[in-house]
């Protein structure tokens, strides 16, 4: 898991040995984040294979598998979905969920690989669009 807090540390994160497609997503992620002038209002955590849902909720203190607001989880007759997208960025996932009004958003971006969540595979390909530019 790579847990990016802000512009500074996915800047630092490019500068490491990364999957090529892992590092271009995030260079797009940063270079949309500063054209919509939100670099400092997102925080990205990248879930890879292993990463599990209790790790993801200690890191970032929410469940992707639960709507925060009504308690409901993935998978149940009353989960609402609550993020502002999920996209397919071929290999990957994009969750975006905004948090406050000023534009504070976390992004997670779910490899789509064997040995991460079924669940929260199934819950992305359920919802999965397609990919856009300052689509919240």
């Amino acid at each position: 898991m790579l847990s990016l807090p802000d512009a500074a540390a996915i800047r630092a994160a490019l500068h490491q040995p990364l999957p090529a497609r892992l590092h271009a997503i995030l260079a797009d992620e940063l270079a949309t984040a500063e054209t919509c002038e939100l670099q400092d209002l997102t925080y990205i955590l990248v879930v890879q294979p292993g990463d599990t849902e209790e790790a993801i909720e200690q890191e970032i203190g929410w469940s992707p598998l639960v709507n925060p607001v009504e308690g409901t989880r993935f998978g149940t007759a009353d989960f609402l979905p609550y993020w502002v997208a999920i996209e397919d960025l071929g290999g990957w996932y994009e969750l975006i969920h905004a948090v406050s009004n000023d534009g504070f958003a976390y992004i997670l971006l779910i490899e789509d690989a064997p040995g991460v969540s079924t669940d929260l595979l199934r819950m992305c390909r359920q919802y999965a669009e397609e990919a856009g530019v300052c689509g919240f």
